[in-house]
């Protein structure tokens, strides 16, 4: 797609037709990078320094000193209406900190951890380690800004961060971003529910909106959900080793019920797992299991724990309680 980058010039004073907006959109949906120059656009463009520099007085001024380096009268009449509104953009570079900066996609490695696949410990520059779940992806720049560390993570993610009073973190996903000096914490995307659960293990973090205003700071053994369709934040209480223990590829169940774990291993060992008993399922246990663990050896650790049978054949799995087993084979014994 030939893009008219003119048209981003354009957006930043307000003066887009329909239908180059419409060109603005479909260009920013070509990918990734493109909306990422998009938002921070969004960020300029409300910035209380455009809008107090956004003039036609300073327009005018800015356009006059651009007329002083073009000498050919007639290149500069072609030129005039695309100068006058990228008049505003140096107009923003020379009065605050932002510019052209926002306008220029910075060098990313995306890490990708497929689905299947064991978690992937990732060592930053900085010395911060991340350790990324199956089914997640972690976009990293090549290098780190001079005023921040800036991540984007899709899916769930463990953070380690080297602390750096001067250099914070932040952690970006499609719903809040997350600003870290130095602490521990677990962030967990749940596109279908379109929310974003975040875990401090240790340390401070602070929750920022996608404006990046701040909205709340997180103590250690605090979770939070946003829920981006109620566009509300719920805090509770949590055990840290149980939410975090994925990162050491362990199962960790506090509590939960058989029914929740079959539906676990089920996917894991692609399998379909039959619970021959109702007040089986609702059964509760509290157990870690490593996930390199083969489903026989698991079966026979909830065998241990509570009084069932169970018994494979292919991909179908059987379940059923102990005592109900016991009272078959001695029907059959009789027959």
């Amino acid at each position: 797609m030939d893009f008219d980058y003119r048209l981003l010039a354009k957006y930043l004073t307000g003066m887009l037709s329909p239908e180059e907006m419409k060109q603005v959109e479909e260009w920013r949906a070509l990918s990734i990078d493109n909306e990422e120059v998009f938002s921070e656009l969004i960020r300029l463009r409300v910035s209380w320094k455009f809008t107090q520099y956004n003039t036609p007085e300073r327009i005018e001024k800015a356009l006059d000193g651009l007329n002083a380096k073009i000498n050919n009268r007639k290149r500069f009449q072609v030129f005039r209406t695309v100068m006058r509104y990228a008049a505003v953009i140096l107009l923003l570079f020379s009065f605050s900190y932002v510019g052209w900066n926002y306008l220029k996609p910075d060098r990313y490695v995306t890490v990708t951890v497929k689905q299947g696949e064991d978690v992937k410990k990732i060592v930053l520059a900085d010395g911060s380690s991340v350790w990324l779940k199956a089914g997640s992806s972690l976009k990293i720049p090549e290098t780190f800004a001079k005023n921040d560390r800036k991540l984007s993570l899709q899916g769930e993610a463990f953070f380690d961060v080297a602390k750096n009073d001067q250099l914070p973190l932040y952690v970006s996903t499609n719903y809040v971003n997350i600003k870290v000096l130095g602490t521990a914490f677990n962030v967990k995307t749940d596109e279908k529910r379109q929310n974003v659960e975040t875990v401090l293990t240790r340390g401070k973090v602070a929750l920022l909106d996608k404006q990046w205003n701040a909205v709340l700071d997180m103590s250690p053994g605090e979770k939070v959900t946003y829920n981006s369709n109620k566009n509300e934040y719920t805090t509770e209480v949590v055990d840290v080793n149980i939410c975090t223990a994925w990162r050491l590829n362990q199962f960790v169940f506090e509590n939960v019920t058989l029914r929740e774990i079959v539906n676990q291993l089920s996917v894991k060992f692609n399998v379909n797992i039959n619970l021959e008993s109702t007040k089986l399922a609702r059964r509760k246990f509290r157990c870690v299991i490593n996930e390199d663990e083969s489903l026989p050896d698991i079966l026979k650790l909830l065998k241990y724990l509570a009084p069932i049978q169970y018994r494979i054949e292919g991909k179908e799995v059987f379940i059923y309680d102990l005592c109900e087993s016991a009272v078959e084979n001695i029907f059959r014994f009789l027959i």
